[in-house]
């Protein structure tokens, strides 16, 4: 988990000029996909508190790395 710890939002990523384009792609797929498995975790009874936003905040910040 390389965003974990270092950045607190995905626009962080976003805007760290010492990372390439690709190494921010890959960090907010990494932080998408642990979002998405945890928010199906949740949905089986493993409890804790998940933010939709932050997952819908992250796909945008991808899709704006894609454009």
């Amino acid at each position: 988990m390389a965003y974990h710890g270092k950045y607190e939002a995905p626009e962080d990523i976003l805007k760290d000029d010492d990372l390439g384009r690709e190494d921010k792609i890959r960090m907010l797929e990494q932080w998408r996909d642990d979002k998405t498995a945890y928010l199906r975790a949740s949905g089986e009874g493993m409890g804790g508190e998940v933010s939709a936003d932050l997952l819908k905040r992250i796909k945008k910040a991808l899709a704006s790395l894609r454009e």
